[in-house]
Order: C-alpha cells, then sequence, then structure tokens
C-alpha cells in the first residue's frame, strides 16, 4: 500500500474512532455535599466537556427535574465546538453546562442568575435514581423545587 493511501486513510480511521468514542454513555459523578451539588466528569468526559468538576451552590439551585430533551434550553447560536446533533452535546454553551449523548430523559438542573450556570443538561443511565438522591437533600429547602 501506498504512503500516500495510508496518510488518506489517517483522519478517516481517527474520525471513524472520535464517533465511536463518542457513543459511549456518559461518565458523570454527582454528589451531594451539605453545601453543594458537584458534578464530576469521568473517564473522556472530562475530555468532551473540559472541565473536571462543576460545583454549585445548594443556594443556587433554583430547581431539579426530569424532562426530554425537547424541553431542555435551547442552545445559543454560537456554539461549544462539541456538538453533533443527535450524537452528542457537551461542555459549556453558553450560560447552559451538558453532558449529553443520544439519551432523551435528562437530568436538567436550574440555577439562579448568580451561579456560574443558569442551567446544567445531564444524562445518567439512570435519571430518576439520580433524581430521588438530590431530592432528599434539597427537598428541605423552601426556595427550590426538586420537581
Amino acid at each position: 500500500m501506498s504512503s500516500a493511501l495510508v496518510l488518506a486513510a489517517v483522519p478517516i480511521v481517527l474520525a471513524a474512532g472520535l464517533l465511536a468514542l463518542m457513543k459511549v454513555p456518559t461518565n458523570l459523578q454527582l454528589t451531594v455535599t451539605g453545601s453543594a451539588l458537584v458534578i464530576e466528569p469521568q473517564g473522556l468526559d472530562r475530555l468532551w466537556t473540559r472541565r473536571d468538576r462543576v460545583e454549585v451552590p445548594l443556594t443556587a439551585v433554583a430547581s431539579i427535574r426530569i424532562a426530554p430533551r425537547s424541553e431542555a434550553p435551547p442552545l445559543p447560536e454560537r456554539r461549544n465546538p462539541l456538538h453533533l446533533p443527535g450524537i452528542i452535546t457537551a461542555g459549556a454553551h453558553g450560560r447552559t453546562f451538558w453532558d449529553v449523548r443520544r439519551g432523551d430523559q435528562l437530568l436538567i438542573i436550574q440555577c439562579h442568575s448568580s451561579a456560574e450556570f443558569g442551567a446544567l443538561v445531564l444524562q445518567f443511565a439512570n435519571p430518576f435514581a439520580t433524581l430521588t438522591r438530590t431530592r432528599t437533600v434539597l427537598a428541605p429547602h423552601p426556595h427550590r423545587s426538586a420537581a
């Protein structure tokens, strides 16, 4: 095989590998501390989101809910480079932090205007279990809703 053919194939193989890696489900860890929600992308999600951690003070959380993708905050016109419709949306897009693949049931955390992000749109293997875990911390606070 000629070296020109090999060189021409390299970008195609790299692109195919990248697309295959993006099909891997999100790998997020959500921890609730006494004062904050801590979202830590794991593995390749650190690369996709360009973040090691997002910390949202509990006082900044307005609501947390599960919603279909159609109810997620709209993406701004000028998007982060990591947005391939229907495949992956990850990282900060305007004031919204995303880590979503193909899933439709998303955990949406709305924040007050003083927070770093206005909303976080996250995909978990079991968003209902994640919501239940966070609801126990959010429920005692009357200025937030965990619906």
